[in-house]
């Protein structure tokens, strides 16, 4: 049957939806782990106001795993690391924090994130904006 300029198929639909489901079940059940680490915020305005002043990012970590988080420029070279802000035991979320106005003052630029939760790297930009 033809619609729309495109073949419908009739049946074996959910056949390919549980394979598609079967071949991708590795990769959800690991991103389960991980996959609600977030970054808070990617813009940071560091003027003093308290308000993105420091860029935040939230790690899912129900089993306790060691957690590091780190910064770097786009040429590759360490900036700063992280502090952990926050443990919250009740749902498992360390908090990572960034202070661009902290140690070597951050010029205004994009910069790399990566935080290590166990064996498992988070990586992202995050933009400080003065």
């Amino acid at each position: 049957m033809k619609t729309s300029g495109r073949l419908k198929k009739k049946g074996g639909g959910a056949a390919i939806s549980l394979a598609a489901a079967l071949l991708l079940a590795p990769a959800l059940m690991a991103a389960v782990n991980v996959g609600t680490s977030r970054a808070l915020n990617r813009l940071v305005t560091p003027d003093g106001n308290h308000r993105n002043d420091t860029f935040v990012f939230q790690c899912y970590n129900p089993s306790e795993l060691l957690v590091r988080g780190e910064i770097f420029d786009l040429k590759g070279r360490k900036v700063a690391d992280m502090t952990l802000k926050n443990i919250s035991l009740t749902d498992s979320y360390y908090s990572m924090e960034w202070n661009p106005n902290l140690g070597m003052r951050a010029a205004g630029g994009v910069y790399i994130y990566q935080v290590t939760v166990g064996e498992s790297v988070l990586k992202g930009t995050v933009v400080v904006i003065r």
